[in-house]
């Protein structure tokens, strides 16, 4: 017998993929990205909790998006995700169309969410994240991040 899993509301399909990259590294790998085709499309220091530098990607035949995250300090999430094993990987983002109702749905879930609620995010947007252990059931193992772009 199948199991019906309720869906993400307005899910629309994945936003972008977030790299982590040493400070040192930011320019070159985006000189890789540039010789590539991708163009920039954002870019700006994030402070706060997330302490980021962050390049939005536009790659040649549209989306999803690449985001290089760079750490502005050692406190920063990303500093510590750099130390791991694989540091490539910062997250996967998923755009949805209310993020409200995203929100409570995971929450209705009970999915361990990072925020106490969407917040503003970069270029934007409106975000919260999904810690990694979970579901509890079945840890995903990444951050995932939930997105609602006006852009859109």
């Amino acid at each position: 017998m199948l199991k019906v899993i309720p869906t993400l509301p307005g899910l629309i399909g994945i936003h972008h993929f977030a790299l982590a990259v040493p400070s040192d590294q930011l320019e070159s790998q985006l000189a890789a990205y540039q010789a590539l085709g991708f163009a920039i499309i954002h870019r700006e220091d994030v402070s706060g909790s997330d302490q980021v530098h962050e390049v939005l990607l536009q790659p040649p035949c549209g989306p999803p998006l690449v985001q290089l995250l760079s750490p502005l300090s050692a406190s920063s999430p990303v500093a510590r995700q750099l130390d791991k094993p694989r540091p490539a990987f910062a997250h996967l983002a998923l755009a949805v169309a209310d993020i409200h109702a995203a929100y409570a749905h995971l929450q209705s879930l009970n999915y361990q969410l990072l925020d106490p609620a969407p917040r503003p995010g970069s270029h934007g947007t409106t975000v919260f994240f999904v810690h990694p252990k979970s579901p509890a059931e079945a840890p995903l193992g990444y951050l995932l991040e939930i997105v609602q772009d006006p852009t859109a």
